[in-house]
């Protein structure tokens, strides 16, 4: 059981409750009236029956008492007394709906409402009501003489009709500042559009375009907007992104620019933070909900600044082997970009064009041989290559027979003269790795071109005292393809590999 302390604390905070409330209820900020009579009046306009957040209805009540002018809930001079109905009498929404909450305002305030303005005007005939019928008591002495009862039906949520009725009370120039968080804003702004109410949307839409968005609050916004079919505020439409709001200027196009920046700052050797905005941007641009527009952003963006790191390498490489001042620090970024880009490229399954273009890359395989060694790029040249080898091997990337062709024709006689001649470079699991996607792709092309591809690592690798690569398992593959192909009398088949490979698959077939 409670002691005296507790019950005289209860008293304490509900005598301070209805002190502030006096605003809302007392008839001038200096009348007088004792706590049980202040409670039962409240009671009676249906505060009772309203979950009002204190601190937001409060800052209203506040900025109400100040002035002059009418105040809300002074039934000694209101002229009107609305009452709001909910949509349903009973729990199942069901029977005929009842009064929740009836309000003691005045003309001059609800005069700001274009929908309130009409009816006390009496511009609305009595069968066009559909949603407010109107009585008068007029004809009555006393102290009800002469107010207007209206009745609004159908409230969704009565309590964002009276926080709405309150801002009609408050002056312009502090109503945007009444609004809790953004739900509370567009709760308003629904029924200040029902309402007419001109300068509460505006203030609803100041609020919006000030203050921050979750996704979820900005679909919300675009819904609601949309729905009412209101004109959003110049610097709220701007924020929602609206072609009109931004002439001559497309999304894709900013983003293009904007990817530009954040790649060459990457490339340029930027920090781990900018890589991982960088990669979230290229990630976002590709999810099934955007735009095909902002894949293209990301293809073109990539294989720009992917060209542009091996102009930067080669320019370097040529001064190497020529022996002239090079810029190791360059390299080294450069090589370090192209690790990235790469990455990003197979990530966003892009990355075809990358293969074929290095499969071309006639004038790098020549720059990488012509001075062996220390060559500063053999490393990355290495590690780019097992990457395109493994991808075609698991299918990630499903190039024409053309290009694994030249890929391989390229690259094959530099792997083999850098891996045999350069001391130096001794990352076994690198040449392991290289070794297994060569063997891979080799097998994947036609047997006449195969013999081409075995004929190439004869000459560059057997000769060589490591014999790199090892391509034997694939050699000897083929080879047992041959003798088959013999055995089962294949004449047309033999006739043909003849007739495309000369005397050459003559001797491998009498040697076998």
């Amino acid at each position: 059981m409670r002691g005296p302390h507790y019950h005289g604390y209860r008293e304490r905070r509900r005598a301070r409750r209805l002190a502030l409330a006096a605003p809302w209820c007392s008839r001038s900020s200096g009348s007088s009236r004792s706590s049980d009579d202040d409670e039962h009046r409240c009671a009676a306009r249906g505060f009772n029956k309203m979950n009002f957040d204190e601190s937001r209805d409060l800052k209203v009540a506040m900025v109400m008492g100040m002035g002059c002018g009418p105040r809300f809930g002074d039934d000694q001079t209101s002229d009107v007394v609305l009452n709001l109905k909910g949509v349903g009498g009973g729990e199942d929404g069901e029977g005929a709906p009842e009064v929740v909450s009836t309000l003691f305002v005045h003309s001059k305030a609800l005069r700001r409402s274009e929908f309130f303005d009409a009816r006390l005007s009496e511009r609305w005939s009595s069968a066009a009501e559909a949603g407010c019928s109107g009585s008068s008591n007029s004809g009555k002495s006393g102290p009800g003489a002469g107010v207007v009862e209206l009745t609004l039906d159908k409230c969704k949520d009565p309590q964002t009709y009276v926080r709405c009725i309150q801002l009609l009370y408050v002056p312009d120039r502090v109503k945007h500042t009444c609004f809790v968080d953004v739900q509370d804003a567009l709760n308003i702004l629904e029924v200040a559009a029902e309402l007419l109410f001109h300068d509460c949307v505006a203030a609803c839409m100041r609020y919006l375009e000030s203050v921050p968005w979750t996704p979820g609050q900005e679909s919300s916004i675009r819904a609601c907007v949309s729905n009412l079919h209101l004109l959003p505020s110049e610097d709220l439409q701007a924020r929602l992104c609206s072609p009109e709001s931004v002439p001559d200027v497309k999304p894709v196009d900013i983003m293009q620019g904007v990817l530009g920046e954040l790649l060459t700052l990457v490339t340029n050797g930027a920090t781990s933070k900018a890589r991982e905005i960088t990669e979230k941007v290229l990630l976002g641009n590709v999810q099934p909900a955007t735009s095909t527009a902002f894949a293209t952003v990301n293809e073109v963006a990539l294989f720009k600044e992917l060209q542009g790191n091996l102009e930067i390498l080669k320019v370097q490489l040529r001064k190497f082997a020529n022996f002239f001042s090079w810029n190791g620090h360059q390299v080294s970024v450069a090589c370090s970009a192209l690790r990235w880009l790469l990455d990003e490229l197979f990530t966003l399954q892009i990355a075809d064009e990358a293969v074929r273009m290095f499969s071309e890359e006639k004038e790098l395989a020549q720059l990488m041989v012509t001075r062996i060694y220390q060559n500063p790029f053999t490393e990355t040249l290495f590690f780019i290559l097992v990457r395109m080898l493994q991808a075609l091997q698991k299918g990630e990337v499903l190039s024409p027979r053309s290009v694994r062709l030249t890929l391989l024709t390229t690259w094959l006689p530099v792997v083999a003269k850098l891996g045999n001649d350069d001391e130096n470079f001794g990352h076994d699991e690198i040449q392991r790795s290289l070794e297994d996607g060569l063997g891979a792709v080799v097998e994947t092309l036609p047997m006449v071109d195969q013999e081409l591809i075995f004929r190439i690592w004869i000459g560059a690798c057997l000769k060589c005292r490591k014999a790199f690569p090892d391509l034997s398992e694939a050699f000897e593959s083929w080879c047992s393809k041959l003798r088959q192909a013999h055995r089962e009398s294949d004449l047309e088949r033999v006739a043909d590999l003849m007739e495309r490979g000369g005397s050459s698959c003559s001797e491998v077939l009498s040697s076998n």
